[in-house]
């Protein structure tokens, strides 16, 4: 009887630490998981990704889930799960085994980094059941061609247009009623600061507030689209987009932009009121000396080129020449392509390097004006074809001194983009 009741009095404690060892086990998985989500994966995504990631599997590896890892690539898995020492991962990291560095570009992983890899890999390289692949940026809504929705059909007293439908669908989704029609004084108000930049005087606003016909909201905006104001107010706007500025230098030394560059910004102005189409305008500003040669008021576009120059190093006037071409008229960072591959959107380095060779035979003069044959007084500043024969190289690591002369690159537009 006494064994007996020995051997039933051990079984709650034999349970008990059974529970302990369970919940040991689960808060080691539990933190190595934690682990893998705040400090492994964002070192991967840091420096991996853009070799193994989405967009370019070098090897077959791709390291954006610990499954791609456990799957490994040409050379088999990259990870052991509690064998560190076996896995291909840490040779890589550390350049041991005979196996590369990783990554080959860039700096290296500091030691106290490596260490978090192997710990990790050692207690089981535990990672979240449901992790999710990193998605292909090609497949982001900015690179996919934009379709026509159609129009809701809804019925309200203010939804006038396509764009008022829209509105009203997704307020009336979330429970939401539109306000109340703006007194006349503030909708006036309203439009010459949205088109002109400048308020009403008060004869505009009495005029205003007397008018009972049915148009005379539709005739208000028409007059402000006409006045001279309106290209000044959003030729600011888009002056700051494309990145106007008078020149710069030293003295009486140019060393930047170009002297009498305001002949952009006057085009710019002339542009608006003239309701020259946007897509005739950016034409104009990328290759006016190419399709209006003759055409002096066409050629003070260019002036978004000649905004570039930069006398000191061809390749930073280049440079500058292919990021704010793309940040303006294409709404992408190019510019760190310039060294690796893009490591968010798709975007290669041997396409930014195509980008500029667009623009690679470019150069910048100054034309003499009709009066004044000093161009040191007066001219026309613009951009033509200087250098037809010019060669882009690609640069290793983005290095102007280390050429890739082997390959000529060829214009091309990023594929994209396209």
């Amino acid at each position: 009887m006494d064994r007996f009741w020995n051997q039933t009095s051990r079984r709650p404690a034999l349970a008990t630490l059974t529970l302990l060892v369970l919940f040991a086990v689960a808060a080691r998985v539990s933190g190595n998981e934690k682990e893998y989500v705040s400090h492994i994966k964002p070192l991967l995504k840091g420096h991996c990704y853009s070799c193994h990631g989405p967009l370019k599997q070098k090897a077959g590896l791709r390291v954006d889930t610990a499954n791609f890892l456990r799957k490994g690539g040409d050379s088999g898995p990259a990870i052991v799960a509690g064998d560190a020492p076996s896995s291909v991962l840490m040779h890589a990291l550390k350049g041991t085994n005979d196996v590369e560095r990783m990554p080959h570009k860039g700096r290296p992983l500091k030691a106290d980094e490596i260490a978090a890899i192997r710990k990790w890999i050692a207690a089981g390289a535990k990672s979240p059941a449901n992790e999710q692949a990193a998605k292909d940026p090609r497949d982001h809504w900015a690179f996919v061609p934009p379709k026509r929705p159609k129009a809701p059909a809804l019925r309200s007293e203010w939804v006038i247009n396509p764009i008022d439908a829209f509105i009203a669908k997704k307020q009336n989704e979330r429970g939401l009623s539109a306000q109340p029609d703006a007194p006349r004084h503030v909708l006036l108000r309203r439009a010459y600061f949205d088109l002109i930049g400048l308020p009403p005087t008060p004869a505009q606003l009495d005029a205003f507030a007397k008018d009972k016909s049915p148009d005379a909201y539709e005739n208000m905006i028409d007059d402000l689209l006409s006045s001279k104001r309106f290209g000044e107010r959003w030729g600011r706007h888009w002056m700051d987009i494309w990145r106007y500025s008078d020149w710069y230098g030293y003295k009486n030394e140019l060393r930047n932009s170009a002297r009498f560059i305001w002949r952009w910004r006057d085009w710019i102005v002339e542009s608006l009121n003239d309701n020259k189409p946007y897509d005739q305008m950016v034409l104009e500003m990328l290759a006016a000396d190419e399709a209006k040669p003759l055409d002096h008021d066409a050629l003070r576009a260019t002036g978004f080129l000649v905004r570039n120059y930069y006398k000191f190093n061809r390749d930073v006037w280049l440079d500058s020449t292919v990021e704010h071409t793309a940040k303006a008229f294409v709404a992408i960072t190019m510019n760190c392509a310039r060294c690796h591959d893009h490591m968010y959107d798709p975007i290669s380095q041997v396409e930014y390097f195509q980008f500029r060779a667009i623009f690679e035979p470019y150069g910048v003069r100054t034309d003499r004006v009709p009066g004044q044959p000093d161009v040191n007084k007066d001219g026309l500043p613009r951009a033509f074809d200087e250098k037809l024969n010019a060669v882009t190289y690609l640069y290793e690591r983005g290095n102007d001194k280390m050429p890739r002369k082997d390959q000529k690159i060829t214009p091309a537009y990023p594929k994209a983009l396209g």
